[in-house]
């Protein structure tokens, strides 16, 4: 099967990534690296340079790879789980920023090689009206054209004996999903629709898809599922308030914000899906107080949902932590000041204990001893700190000497003055 290589307007990075994962995902054998270039509209070069980055992304988010070369094609290699929920995440992403190829190229192709025809298709969407009605949710433009095109290749997948594998415990934990009934009823209406009887995996499947597509918000009127979260994330929000001696006063908005995250971070977890964070190096660095408090916090829902957070989302749990934080403090960044002479160890080893005295961000800035001595501090700073002792012949702020390690005394009073006003 051939692909279509009219020409494009000028794509964007994004759009031409997307695209090009979707030819990844039709159904022939191999891409060509010119098939995918004049699709693209862009040169061989720049689409090797979108092959390596596309590559990088599936293998760190789902254990994928990018086989080949340009000469024989490429294709995606990887288990058939990992694979649907790399499509699944791509071709929604492709829905946004690249319609039109999923319209004309993508999609078309799907329906070819399952040999669907248009009163097929009004079945086909049909049978996506009585799943949402089943669900009791209500799916929008984009939702009904992603079940479209994506209940398409699982069937074409289906046809070719490609079917997810899942262990036990995945299995067990589908099986007890509220989307579980729907799903069900879906893929007796799938076995009919494509003459092809659905396997009994794709049931477990079609449980994950509908539990991925889902916009997490809790209301009282919610599941037992979401009553249980609902109460492993009060649990976790008390723990971290006594593990860090501080309290939040609108304590209901953050556990509403950790639940949009949490719920679909535990089936991330169940079914080792990679996350981004790329603020990730500097909360470690910079808030290892937070970071580490955040971890003591979530052991126990760890325990209570048998999963390891990776350290990428117990990271954006910190973030969230955090930026309460400062708006429950209204504070902005203390403006620190830390005096160094020629002896970047020690230095640095003052920073981290600054660091983890508080919760609270911290700017900290470095000036050279003899030219806070001639000059004095910039504007703005509210707090100077030395490990080597000096007079200061006070200038304002003066300076607050240190010697590692610090004292129970020095702790507690550093720790007001970098949460005080």
């Amino acid at each position: 099967m051939s692909l279509d290589t009219s020409s494009v307007p000028e794509l964007s990075g994004q759009q031409r990534r997307c695209n090009l994962l979707l030819m990844l995902y039709t159904p022939v054998s191999k891409v060509q690296l010119e098939t995918i270039s004049r699709i693209n509209g862009v040169d061989h070069p720049i689409t090797r340079q979108d092959i390596a980055e596309v590559a990088s992304e599936i293998q760190r988010f789902h254990q994928l790879e990018i086989q080949g070369n340009p000469d024989e094609g490429y294709q995606i290699q990887g288990s058939t789980l990992n694979q649907r929920l790399c499509l699944l995440h791509w071709l929604r992403r492709a829905l946004r920023c690249s319609p039109e190829f999923v319209a004309q190229h993508f999609g078309p192709q799907l329906q070819q090689a399952i040999s669907l025809d248009s009163q097929q298709m009004c079945a086909l969407e049909q049978c996506i009206t009585q799943c949402e009605q089943r669900l009791n949710r209500h799916f929008e433009r984009r939702d009904r054209q992603f079940l479209q095109h994506y209940l398409c290749y699982c069937a074409i997948d289906n046809q070719h004996r490609h079917h997810p594998d899942f262990d036990q415990i995945q299995h067990e934990w589908l099986q007890c999903k509220p989307e579980q009934p729907a799903a069900d009823e879906l893929h007796q209406t799938l076995s009919q629709l494509f003459n092809q009887p659905m396997a009994a995996c794709e049931n477990d499947f079609l449980t994950l898809m509908l539990v991925m597509m889902k916009n997490h918000s809790y209301t009282r009127r919610d599941s037992a599922e979401d009553r249980r979260l609902m109460a492993a994330i009060e649990h976790m929000v008390e723990r971290f308030q006594q593990a860090s001696g501080m309290n939040f006063s609108s304590k209901a908005e953050l556990i509403s914000q950790l639940f949009a995250h949490l719920a679909p971070a535990i089936e991330r977890c169940r079914f080792s899906i990679g996350i981004d964070n790329l603020l990730l190096e500097e909360i470690t660095r910079k808030y290892p107080r937070l970071m580490r408090t955040t971890q003591q916090a979530l052991v126990p829902f760890e325990r209570e949902y048998d999963i390891r957070f990776s350290r990428e989302e117990t990271g954006l749990v910190a973030i969230s932590f955090g930026a309460w934080l400062m708006q429950e403090n209204a504070l902005q960044e203390k403006q620190v000041l830390l005096l160094t002479q020629h002896n970047p160890q020690l230095e640095e080893d003052v920073e981290y204990q600054l660091r983890e005295l508080t919760l609270l961000p911290l700017s900290i800035k470095c000036l050279p001893l003899a030219d806070y001595l001639h000059s004095g501090a910039p504007p703005g700073i509210s707090l100077v700190i030395s490990p080597y002792a000096a007079e200061d012949q006070a200038r304002s702020p003066s300076i607050m000497y240190l010697e590692l390690p610090l004292t129970h005394q020095q702790r507690k009073v550093l720790r007001a003055l970098l949460e005080g006003p």
